[in-house]
């Protein structure tokens, strides 16, 4: 579901509420004079209207026992609202209406009551673990520096609430200059955002890190990546800016984009929002390479040593970044990987079949990891036990 549908959604709960603004109801209003599709979804979500009502009545006394008897009858009306509405093929936009519909009243009546009878709670992560190794290998910890310092004692960045900045040193390295490199390390549960002496941007996703010069020599920039980073990367044309991640080598002059490489991944996956990338594999045995186009992504299995290149939204691609985890028919075992990074947690599945379950949806990456179970559980497929502090124990339905 891309975000645009997902607000819609939450109009129309809003609109079931009676808690529409001016400008959303004029919002609304003008989605829904676009096509009479649109209108033939309301009039469907207004039949199920009695339904959220019987949500709201047996969630107030018992929330378990209330969302399975509603969701039951959702379920039947679903199957003639589907058949009826199969000439236009929206059918499954009512589906996700009622599940996320559903999620969204549980979450408001639920979350809480489960809370207070759970006898053991998730661990909240450490979001201050951030760390930056100098070039003599010495680590500090980026929440307790303002300025760093390097071997010979010159300030090459400084660090704020908005993330490290790299000086922009003009000079020109001598002959023979060695060249001094940092790394930025986020743990489990942690991200950051630094800027590079060039000015380019890279925002390092959880369990990642990213090795680059403390000033770039002339000709070239080049930077070293394990696990996640958008990058935001300055025009350049004189000097293109190569980022290195395995055996991958992504070469762009300025443009933003995203690459995902992590150890534990079967594939490393690099997509495109603007300009232009260059993706190949030197140390492959046929040497692979592929350009990229915005909404494009590069797919790079290792195991095969083979590029692929498709067009695709790039939307859950990089939601991280601006805040969401997005999922469009991903399987379950990739979204725990997901969790697990952000929230410093560990899945155990009751078998690898329930691993390969697909899922959509979206929730702000800052929720607790409660609601996110939530959200995953009241689709009626998975449920979840909490073995202790940092484990999670997933049964199929």
């Amino acid at each position: 579901m891309d975000r645009k549908t997902y607000h819609i959604i939450q109009l129309l709960f809003k609109y079931y509420r009676e808690t529409l603004s001016v400008s959303e109801k004029a919002e609304l209003d003008a989605w829904l004079a676009e096509d009479e599709r649109n209108r033939e979804l309301l009039k469907s979500y207004e039949h199920f209207s009695r339904f959220i009502q019987d949500m709201h009545f047996y969630g107030e006394t018992d929330v378990e026992n209330g969302y399975e008897r509603v969701f039951r009858k959702i379920e039947i009306q679903q199957k003639k609202m589907v058949n009826r509405m199969r000439w236009i093929g929206w059918g499954s936009v009512v589906a996700s209406l009622l599940i996320v519909v559903t999620c969204m009243i549980l979450w408001q009546r639920g979350t809480n009551e489960r809370e207070r009878h759970s006898m053991i709670t998730l661990a909240s992560p450490d979001r201050s673990g951030v760390q930056l190794q100098l070039s003599d290998g010495k680590t500090i910890s980026l929440t307790k520096v303002l300025e760093v310092q390097e071997t010979d004692g010159r300030n090459v960045a400084t660090n704020d609430t908005a993330g490290i900045v790299y000086q922009n040193i003009q000079e020109d390295m001598s002959q023979g200059e060695k060249i001094m490199y940092n790394t930025v390390i986020t743990p489990r549960g942690t991200e950051y955002l630094l800027t590079l002496s060039d000015g380019s941007r890279v925002w390092l996703n959880s369990d990642s890190r990213l090795k680059f010069p403390v000033k770039f020599s002339k000709g070239t920039r080049r930077v070293e990546l394990v696990g996640e980073g958008y990058f935001e990367v300055a025009k350049d044309t004189s000097s293109p800016f190569i980022v290195n991640s395995g055996k991958l080598e992504i070469k762009v002059t300025g443009t933003s984009f995203n690459i995902a490489a992590y150890p534990d991944e079967k594939i490393v996956q690099t997509t495109l929002v603007s300009g232009s990338v260059d993706v190949s594999c030197p140390e492959c045995a046929a040497t692979e390479s592929v350009s990229l186009v915005p909404n494009e992504i590069a797919i790079f299995v290792p195991k095969v040593q083979k590029i692929e290149k498709k067009r695709v939204d790039i939307t859950p691609y990089i939601a991280w970044h601006e805040g969401f985890l997005t999922f469009h028919d991903e399987s379950l075992g990739s979204i725990a990987k997901k969790l697990e990074r952000w929230y410093d947690l560990t899945f155990e599945f009751d078998q690898p079949e329930t691993k390969e379950l697909v899922f959509y949806g979206s929730i702000k990456r800052h929720e607790n990891i409660l609601q996110v179970l939530d959200m995953l559980r009241c689709t009626n497929l998975i449920s979840f036990t909490i073995i202790d502090s940092k484990t999670v124990r997933v049964t199929r339905l």
